[in-house]
């Protein structure tokens, strides 16, 4: 059998393999192998810039080789294993001062650099594959494309040191040129310190670039054809000879290169080729892309006499959230309407004659109206009408959250030897353009730099190279590999559909060495013009030209760039004036790292500091619990700034930071309500997962902050309680994960959410398999069509609401987010808009055929697969008066999302300032949501006497509806309530039915309510706001665009089948608005969004399950919200597993508890199993640890049952926060549950089968495997619990005599 190696990045996995290899006695090595023996689970401690293995094959058998007609089996093994870092492995010497060292002691020929030279720390192979060295250094330069020395460092060889440490470089002696010292002499100083150096493409076969020619054919389409094999069905076997054989004038702006290389034979074999464009238009591309930050593509001197042209485009940017939803950014909105309410109505129309007339929405026609009915009360109604219509309703426009302005460009060119009617604009390009780039199948992929290389040198006089893909088409294998040194440039608003995805880079990032330089004085102009540039940037994009007149904005756009300027120059300062500061600073240069900093381009600049804090994250967040050899090689990078065109390079920067610093690990944190700092590189670091499931804190204190007294304006975070979005970067090469075919969504819904939380953390795992190994990106093909302001209002952190600015005992209606913590999170601690792409707009129809979605009439978002998550809460009836523009009327509310709640507050604040004592707000609904929305009128100002309540006549669901468990709805609580606001004079109507509403006839406003009871009888309420809590999950223009797009419904609902796919399998629906097409036995609406996320995500192939696959649900569901009377509810349910097996209206075990102000009701099924856990509670504290708590048998619970029956249970609150529910809350705990049953089960099998088995016996064996499993567990993971638990050996005395 043919013997193969295969080298590869090492992982945990390999481990034992790599120490088993270190301990035979046949294996070759060379660097320090002392550091290699101990703890196994050490050998990845140590930062390294590379560690490869090798492996082979090997037939398993007797070693006899194969019998004929036997198919022998082949399996991996290990053969050697190397590892690399950009300084040597000599622990006397500095990490950033081996170049000087190396030039110091040796005399040596060679351009070594910092950037350009890697070197061996440690390499050990099997004595019988000596050929595995060769595979070691080939793969380092092939995955290290600016490397172009490896150097071991031998050390001189020792008496007294046993034979098995020693090194032996025979074999490395055949690749390396070896270099002694200065002080070596043959005859009196032989046993130094010696270089093995080897060169790149003294092992590296060279590539060789020449022009095609029509010979070339048939190679070139071959290699085309592996990745691209539409383009010669399209155009035949011979369209490379007719494209080399053109002599139009356009031909001569293509240019083909192919690359060869020489073969084992010496021949000269095709490898790849280049297809390159001269002519790039560049007034299409500065018209339909942002290109001003890189020249516009152009050359220009501005010294030399030139001309220009001028360009009119248009630029839109998103607005700061600042001018979003804050009370200055509603006066700025006020203050920059037409009509800007009441007061400033110069019509000439009088406010009360205004009523009467009412203007056409076509033409702008004023006629008059004679319906004198609703007249009277629209009157008085009519200056919050005309402030909630012309200023509010913005905020659900598309445009309310884009700034879109006209720029003039002038495209300046030098008029040197331009010749008549010459086109000077073309002539003076800066550019060319990529059109295809492809490698063999059987050429190293990550060689494809070199092909970057060659083209630039086609075009010495030019800059920069773009790359155009086109969006219909999905990347080809060899693009992605070039794509990794291009930047994506953004698109302007043109009339023009479909326009490609464009890329740029520059001919510095592909030739010049990124440096880093500590700073001194001379620096600091320069870190301050860099840091301005931040200032200024921002400026020139907040600055809006469209506004037909100027007034005076409240916001301040750019408060955390100024902030981030002061501190950076107070930093600067204090490293240079104090040799103690915590703080470093660096310059980012880029040019020729042996030269001095002056002499090399500055392009950005860091600042760090030591992180001391890394225990309080562990709280709320995904890390690691054994990286305590990090406790004092971690730091915090304070802010990053780099020129995009070199963000490519983030793991170079890091890696030469921490060869300066002596820093591995980096964070980077984003606080919600701090001053945000820049950080250009962030997502190029690896994001932390926050935990998916909270564990109760015990009282647990967070670390002392320690902020520097001299820095003003420094965030100081509080990293146990803070919401923060935290970065790291542990100097682990980058690997991107995500999906490969196009994915879009429709809606931004709770399981919206947490099935981008599942894509986005498609790498995680419980064990940190990948982030041990990798710095894990995501890179995601997915597209979320949501309506507008939906997105923007979720991520909204610098509201600040005036009634509870000031108030710590009570959380804001406003801030108070009623999902799990899984889905908080998802806002809380992390921004998806990073790496999803959001689109705003209307969903209007859905092309089943050409796989399409049509938003806002006229934009189409193609798709692979389609994914419905637009379910709500809450929608009254399907068939509501609309306006011409499908609006409904004004002051009718529905709180679906948060956006419904920032347009409710400011109404609610209008209602209150224009008419104070006459206001009255009609509610309708029964459920939670329905109190919390009473609960944030009582305290935001609201007179209970002014607000109705009407309660809907509950009409009986089916059967299969009754069994579901709903964590959003309790009748019990709700009476209880009901009671409470009758207390305080709130009018309570109960058993009424939604009929109706009266507007005005001019006027898409609402003026009286009419609602039926069982009797027909009317009930008609006047009204200035309506809100609506009526359950419904299907919003009616979304039930409009299904039926035209034929996906299937019923009652309401979309049919989906058991893996979640509707009539057309390429589109998915999940949420409450879904019904199976097949009758299932179990609960599926009302569930946990994070195991809804992680079934999809099994289903669409997209992740393995870490646990067996099941269709039934396992986790509970979770709500919470506040109440009247200061009060907070938290509701846990199981869904039912088994609905045939559950009775309606049988009444299951509910026990109860009420203790100081808190109410505790916990739900026993017919199985003794927790299906329902609610707190109602005065303590603002989070109760998210209650789901490990839901689900579980109650003896489980330390006997909850029996607990409560001998009363020893004052609160259930209380007693689920005693120390032995920590064992529960543990994140193996699980794990201990499934070893207990795979020992168990077969136990149980077998004693069953048995007659006559004592009952007894059975218990007896039972208890004993699960106590030692227990103790086995509290032994194993004793120090991760905050409370110590006692162990047998604890006390056993140590002395018997």
């Amino acid at each position: 059998m043919q013997r193969e190696y295969k080298v590869r990045r090492a992982t945990v996995d390999d481990t034992d393999a790599i120490a088993h290899l270190t301990y035979v006695q046949k294996a070759k090595s060379f660097g320090n192998k002392r550091s290699k023996y101990g703890d196994n689970d050490s050998l990845f401690n140590s930062y390294q810039t590379l560690r490869l293995v090798v492996e082979t094959n090997k037939l398993v058998g007797d070693g006899n080789g194969s019998v004929e007609g036997v198919e022998m089996e082949v399996e991996n093994i290990v053969v050697a294993y190397a590892e690399l870092r950009n300084y040597p492995a000599i622990g006397s010497l500095p990490s950033d001062s081996w170049l000087e060292w190396l030039h110091e002691r040796y005399c040596i020929n060679y351009p070594i650099s910092w950037v350009n030279t890697l070197f061996f720390t440690y390499v050990v192979y099997a004595e019988a594959h000596p050929n595995t060295l060769l595979h070691i250094q080939r793969e380092a330069f092939y995955i290290e494309n600016r490397i172009m020395y490896l150097i071991a460092v031998k050390m001189p060889e020792l008496d007294d040191i046993s034979s098995y440490y020693s090194e032996n470089f025979e074999d490395m002696e055949k690749y390396a040129k070896i270099f002694y010292p200065r002080e070596f002499s043959i005859q009196t100083n032989s046993d130094t310190q010696s270089l093995y150096i080897v060169h790149r493409y003294s092992l590296l076969s060279k590539i060789n670039y020449r022009k095609a020619l029509a010979e070339d054919n048939d190679d070139i389409v071959e290699i085309h054809e592996c990745e691209f094999p539409e383009m010669r069905a399209e155009l035949g076997d011979f369209y490379i000879a007719e494209e080399l054989m053109r002599h139009d004038k356009e031909a001569k702006n293509n240019v083909l290169i192919v690359a060869e290389t020489e073969n084992d034979l010496k021949e000269q074999t095709t490898s790849g080729f280049l297809w390159l464009e001269s002519e790039v238009d560049i007034r299409f591309y500065v018209k339909n892309y942002e290109l001003e930050s890189f020249g516009n593509l152009i050359s220009f001197n501005y010294t030399k006499p030139y001309g220009f042209e001028v360009i009119n485009v248009l630029s839109v940017e998103p607005k700061p959230e600042a001018t979003l939803f804050t009370a200055d950014a509603m006066d700025d909105l006020e203050s920059s309407t037409i009509i800007g309410g009441v007061p400033r109505n110069d019509s000439g129309t009088s406010v009360a004659s205004a009523s009467m007339f009412k203007v056409s929405s076509i033409h702008g026609q004023i006629v008059y109206s004679n319906n004198s009915e609703t007249l009277n009360k629209f009157c008085l109604a009519e200056a919050i009408y005309l402030k909630f219509m012309y200023i509010f309703e913005k905020i659900m426009t598309i445009k309310y959250y884009i700034s879109q302005h006209k720029k003039t460009i002038n495209l300046c060119y030098n008029k040197e030897n331009l010749q008549k009617n010459e086109d000077g604009v073309q002539k003076a390009s800066n550019v060319f353009a990529v059109k295809f780039i492809c490698a063999h199948k059987d050429f190293p992929l990550e060689r494809l730099f070199n092909f970057l290389c060659a083209m630039f040198s086609v075009f010495p006089d030019r800059d920069y190279c773009i790359m155009a893909i086109p969006t219909s088409t999905k990347p080809l294998r060899s693009h992605l590999e070039a794509l990794k040194y291009f930047m994506p440039v953004a698109q302007r608003p043109s009339e023009m559909s479909n326009l490609d995805e464009v890329y740029i880079t520059h001919r510095s990032t592909i030739f010049g060495e990124i440096s880093l330089y500590r700073l001194e004085r001379e620096d600091v102009e320069t870190v301050q013009r860099l840091a301005m540039d931040l200032k200024i940037d921002f400026e020139s994009k907040s600055i809006s030209y469209s506004s037909s007149f100027s007034y005076s904005s409240k916001v301040n756009t750019h408060v955390h760039t100024d902030n981030e300027v002061r501190v950076i120059e107070q930093i600067m300062e204090d490293v240079l004036e104090n040799p103690h500061s915590e703080f470093d600073v660096f310059t980012i240069r880029c040019g020729n790292s042996s030269k001095p900093a002056h002499d090399n381009t500055p392009i950005g600049f860091v600042i760090v500091r030591r992180f001391l804090y890394h225990r309080d994250l562990l709280l709320h967040y995904h890390l690691p619990k054994d990286d305590h050899h990090l406790d004092h090689e971690r730091a915090e990078i304070i802010t990053l700034k780099l020129h995009p065109l070199f963000n490519n390079s983030c793991d170079l920067i890091f890696r030469s930071l921490a060869g300066r610093t002596n820093y591995f690990d980096y964070y980077f944190f984003c606080g919600r309500k701090a001053n945000i700092f820049s950080n250009d590189l962030k997502t190029l670091m690896m994001l932390v997962e926050p935990r998916p499931r909270k564990k109760n804190v015990f009282n647990t204190l967070p670390s002392i902050i320690k902020s520097p007294k001299t820095i003003v304006g420094l965030p100081s975070y509080n990293y146990f309680n803070d919401h923060l979005t935290v970065f790291r970067h542990k100097l682990n090469p980058s690997k991107f994960f995500g999906n490969s075919n196009r994915l879009v969504i429709i809606g931004f819904s709770s399981e919206c959410r947490a099935f981008l939380r599942q894509l986005l953390f498609v790498w995680n795992s419980k064990n940190h398999k990948n982030s041990k190994t990798y710095t894990c990106l995501p890179r995601l093909q997915v597209t979320v069509i949501a309506e507008p302001g939906i997105v923007e209002a979720e991520y909204e952190c610098t509201f600040i609401c005036p009634e509870c600015a000031n108030s710590r005992s009570k959380s804001c209606f406003m801030y108070y987010e009623n999902s799990s913590c899984y889905v908080r999170d998802v806002i809380a601690r992390m921004d998806l808009r990073y790496w999803v792409q959001f689109i705003t707009g209307h969903v209007n129809y859905i092309d089943r055929e050409k796989k399409l979605v049509r938003i806002n009439k006229a934009c189409d978002v193609v798709y692979d697969t389609l994914m419905l998550m637009n379910s709500v809460n809450f929608n009254l009836k399907d068939t509501l008066p609309f306006d011409e523009q499908e609006r409904r009327p004004y002051n009718f509310i529905q709180l679906n999302h948060r956006l419904d709640r920032f347009i409710m507050f400011y109404k609610v604040r209008v209602l209150l300032e224009e008419l104070k004592r006459s206001y009255r707000i009609v509610i309708f609904g029964s459920n939670l949501s329905t109190y919390e929305f009473i609960d944030f009128l009582l305290t935001h100002g609201v007179d209970p006497t002014h607000v109705i309540l009407v309660q809907p006549r509950e009409v009986t669901p089916s059967e299969e509806e009754q069994k579901y468990k709903n964590p959003m709805d309790d009748t019990n609580i709700g009476y209880v309530l009901d009671d409470m606001l009758s207390d305080i004079d709130l009018t309570i109507y109960r058993d009424f039915t939604f009929s109706h509403w009266v507007q005005h006839a001019a006027s898409n406003f609402i003026l009286e309510v009419v609602f039926t009871d069982c009797y027909k009888n009317a009930l008609r309420l006047d009204c200035d706001i309506f809100v609506s809590f009526r359950v419904g999950y299907m919003d009616p223009i979304v039930k409009k665009c299904l039926i035209d797009s034929d996906i299937q419904l019923r009652n309401n609902k979309i049919l989906v089948n058991k893996k979640f796919q509707t009539n057309d399998p390429d589109i998915y629906a999940v949420g409450n608005f879904i019904q199976f097409n097949e009758p299932v036995n179990h609960q599926y609406r009302f569930t946990s969004e994070m195991e809804t996320a992680q079934k999809l995500m099994h289903i669409m192939g997209l992740r393995e399950s870490e646990k067996p696959y099941e269709e039934k649900y396992m986790y509970p569901a979770f709500f919470r919200a506040t109440l009247p009377m200061d009060y907070y509810i938290t509701k846990v349910t199981m869904p039912c597993r088994y609905l045939s097996s559950c009775v309606v209206n049988c009444m299951n075990c509910s026990l109860t508890t009420y203790y100081h102000n808190t109410f505790c009701r916990i739900g026993l099924s017919q199985k003794m199993i927790v299906d329902e856990i609610v707190v109602v509670t005065k303590r603002s504290s989070s109760l998210d640890y209650l789901e490990h708590f839901c689900g579980k048998h109650e003896s489980m619970l330390n006997n909850l049952k029996a607990h409560h029956k001998n009363g020893d249970i004052k609160c259930f609150l209380k007693f689920l926060q005693e120390p032995w529910t920590e064992l529960l809350m543990h994140e193996d705990f699980e794990d201990l549950q499934q070893q207990n049953r795979k020992i168990l089960m077969p136990m149980i099998k077998n004693l069953q089968n048995l007659k006559d088995s004592p009952e007894q016996h059975l218990h007896d064996v039972n208890k004993h495997f699960l106590e030692q499993n227990l103790l086995d567990f509290v032994r194993e993971n004793r120090k991760d619990f905050k409370h110590e638990f006692a162990l047998p050996e604890d006390y056993v005395e140590e002395n018997f005599g």
